[in-house]
């Protein structure tokens, strides 16, 4: 009659003599531990259709009876809507279950098998009826807790008696709709978790039992107990709790406070979403999404990403994804770095992890970090590829978490491995991680190739003749272990080049080296005026050359105009036509093959200063009828806004360098327009320094216009840039075709 009790006072339907007769034999058949049930097949038979009868019958009164707002529901998310008393209740039980099941197997000593399971049966006098508690791998997590974390049986149950005030639960920022709830002093967290994910741990305990032992180093959870509830107050069904360290716990006195923290998988922002956007972060956890800062590890940065490599094998091996990389930041003020040192021995290290003896985090570039994989017990099954197949339809691999194990794996080392870089700190990062696109890997790729290109470079020619203009080489390249086929033209004019404009070809090559999340964060796509794509740009690491893609008609065109523009850019080295020192043909396959052409960056300034800049205009000198509104930079770009002559909204101060500087510009224009080149433009960059300003010489010695603005911003006279199209019998026939067009309009008073 408990049952029916229940069911009044949640505002269910009244259950007929019969139907409670049978939750009464349900009641004793759960009540009975698993070794103790044995039912006949008729037996089993018989309670299935009772079970049915009563399931038929409460479905049919639910469609009479309107359901109230505050009646139960059996999910643990709908807990947090509920009123506090509730959840507190609820949180009561959980936490006492956890102390006495602790209790009960300090009490049974060490003998046993680590790995069964233990039922355990209280009473909870509060609401006057027992329940259970199974206790998953008891020793197992016992013995964890004892020899590898240093946690004794005390101070575990010690932490899970909470006062009134700390019955508080809280929803992940995930999407599972699990509960949080910390520990007295936060050492802990349990969190509610799937049945299906108890199955995978159960599954690969013993490895990652043994794994913690040899592996003290290990940044996977450390996790400390697994349990169901029961018949837990308020609800009749089974609740599962994993209970594991708190990655940002640094101890109770003198602790570090966490000023960020990012939840991190590795996959690109989804750019087609059913639903809105939350703000900044999520419940104060960033994601990938967020991330607009590096890591800087330094010497910790290669033990790091090795474990972290041994971490993700064993989750790989057991078929694992969808975990992520906790990082939690604190940012150290003076007062502490004066005083920091390492404490191994430290309650917040709870081993004896290298990456957790400050506190429980590991100390660099005036930050502590504290780092940790979590949530890796989701399983790739059935249920899983079956989403797979589906967000497969709207989103690419590298948009997706439910993916493939291995290709899960592979995708989060090459992300942390780009996330923590190599080196000290810059003044700026290279790049921003949230900006980096879901674009191909074929670019990848292709840098990769060009980059060997440089390594085996030809030796500079010392006169010109008409081989050299037409030479063409082929190159076969391993990259990623496959073969890429480079069709390099005219190798030894540019090696002349790079010559005069000090263009070292190792130093080029070493700054081409650049991560794939980089190269993804900094693409940034060159339109038309009509809005058109012409190709993708990509700058170096030091900012000073950029790899830019073209299109068959415009490398053949420039092949054509090279035995004009190399002369006139060694007899006038003050030109400010953009300096191009590489041509190539990247044939990835039979089918698939990239131009690009490798020229210096018109957003570079020399000299030990940092530029940078905000908004980068690329102006041909058109007259707009309707102007565009200028752009908003999205402040997670790695690059500058383009700028177009339809939304020009300033005129530029190029200092006392501008009657100079109009000479040059005129008398380039002179020889382009003589080689009847078109669809060139001035390129414009504005933006501002970081650091002291430099001074009167120093201005005079970039020789680019190099000036402050009224604005505090500073005006970068780049180049003349896109001098590869021709006025031929194509770009006539469109301009025939422009000007019937505008004639038309004009005589429909179309403006």
């Amino acid at each position: 009659m408990k049952r029916e009790k229940q069911h009044l006072t949640t505002g269910e339907p009244k259950l007929s003599e019969t139907e409670v007769a049978t939750l009464a034999n349900l009641d004793r058949l759960h009540s009975t531990s698993d070794a103790a049930v044995f039912l006949t097949a008729e037996e089993i038979d018989e309670m299935e259709k009772e079970e049915a009868f009563v399931q038929h019958h409460q479905e049919d009164n639910a469609k009479k009876i309107e359901q109230e707002k505050n009646s139960w529901v059996n999910t643990l998310s709908s807990l947090i809507s509920i009123s506090s008393p509730s959840t507190g209740d609820f949180l009561s039980q959980i936490t006492l279950g956890i102390q006495l099941a602790t209790k009960s197997s300090a009490k049974d000593g060490p003998g046993g098998r680590v790995f069964n399971h233990t039922l355990h049966q209280f009473e909870n006098p509060q609401f006057n009826m027992n329940f259970d508690v199974k206790e998953y791998c008891a020793g197992a997590f016992k013995e964890m807790r004892e020899n590898l974390y240093n946690i004794t049986a005390a101070e575990y149950v010690n932490e899970w008696t909470l006062p009134e005030e700390q019955l508080q639960a809280a929803e992940g920022a995930g999407k599972s709709g699990a509960l949080f709830c910390f520990s007295k002093s936060k050492k802990f967290i349990f969190k509610t978790i799937f049945r299906s994910e108890v199955e995978t741990l159960i599954s690969f305990i013993k490895a990652y039992h043994k794994f913690c032992h040899q592996n003290p180093d290990t940044l996977i959870m450390r996790m400390l107990g697994v349990y169901c509830f029961s018949r837990a107050a308020l609800t009749s069904t089974e609740t599962y709790v994993l209970v594991f360290g708190n990655v940002n716990w640094s101890g109770v006195e003198n602790a570090y406070p966490v000023h960020e923290v990012f939840d991190l998988k590795g996959r690109r922002t989804k750019t087609l979403r059913f639903h809105e956007e939350e703000g900044d972060s999520e419940k104060g956890v960033r994601k990938d999404k967020h991330l607009s800062r590096l890591f800087y590890a330094g010497e910790n940065r290669t033990p790091l990403l090795h474990q972290l490599s041994k971490d993700v094998q064993l989750l790989q091996k057991y078929n694992l994804m969808d975990y992520s990389l906790l990082v939690g930041v604190h940012h150290c003020t003076e007062e502490e770095m004066k005083d920091l040192e390492a404490h191994p021995a430290h309650p917040a290290s709870m081993g004896k992890s290298k990456f957790r003896e400050y506190k429980g985090g590991f100390h660099a570039n005036g930050e502590i970090y504290f780092v940790g994989i979590i949530d890796c017990l989701t399983f790739y099954g059935a249920a899983k590829k079956v989403a797979h197949s589906f967000k497969s339809l709207l989103w690419s691999k590298e948009q997706l978490s439910t993916v493939q194990a291995q290709f899960y794996a592979e995708r989060f080392l090459l992300y942390m491995k780009d996330i923590f870089p190599e080196g000290d700190q810059p003044s700026v990062d290279p790049f921003i991680p949230c900006a980096a696109t879901n674009m191909e890997d074929d670019m990848t790729i292709v840098i990769q190739g060009i980059q060997q290109m440089f390594k085996k470079t030809a030796p500079p020619c010392q006169e010109f003749t008409s081989k050299e203009y037409q030479e063409v080489i082929y190159h076969s390249i391993m990259v990623r272990e496959s073969s890429m086929r480079v069709k390099e033209y005219t190798p030894a004019l540019f090696s002349r080049l790079r010559v005069e404009w000090n263009c070292n070809a190792e130093f080029l090559a070493n700054d081409l080296i650049l991560p794939v999340l980089q190269i993804q964060a900094t693409s940034m796509q060159i339109t038309d005026e009509t809005g058109a794509v012409k190709g993708t740009n990509i700058p170096s690491n030091s900012k000073r050359y950029i790899v830019e893609t073209l299109q068959q008609r415009d490398v053949h065109t420039l092949f054509n105009f090279l035995k004009f523009y190399v002369p006139y850019m060694l007899e006038h080295p003050d030109s400010l036509l953009v300096k191009i020192v590489g041509l190539f043909k990247c044939s990835l396959n039979m089918l698939n093959w990239v131009y690009v052409v490798i020229m210096e960056n018109p957003e570079y300034v020399p000299g030990n200063h940092t530029f940078i800049g905000s908004r980068l205009y690329s102006l041909q000198g058109l007259k707009v009828q309707q102007p565009t509104p200028p752009q908003n930079r999205d402040m997670s770009s790695s690059r500058p806004v383009l700028y177009l002559d339809r939304n020009l909204d300033r005129t530029f101060r190029i200092g006392p360098q501008r009657e100079e500087l109009l000479e040059i510009i005129k008398r380039d224009v002179e020889f382009l327009k003589e080689k009847q080149m078109i669809l060139y433009s001035l390129v414009i960059t504005v933006g501002k320094i970081l650091g002291d300003s430099p001074d009167n010489e120093e201005l005079q010695n970039i020789k680019r216009g190099f000036c402050e603005s009224a604005f505090g911003e500073h005006n970068l006279l780049g180049c003349i840039s896109n001098i590869w199209r021709k006025y031929g019998k194509r770009e006539q026939v469109s301009s025939l075709s422009s000007i019937l067009t505008r004639t038309k309009q004009e005589a429909m008073g179309i403006t």
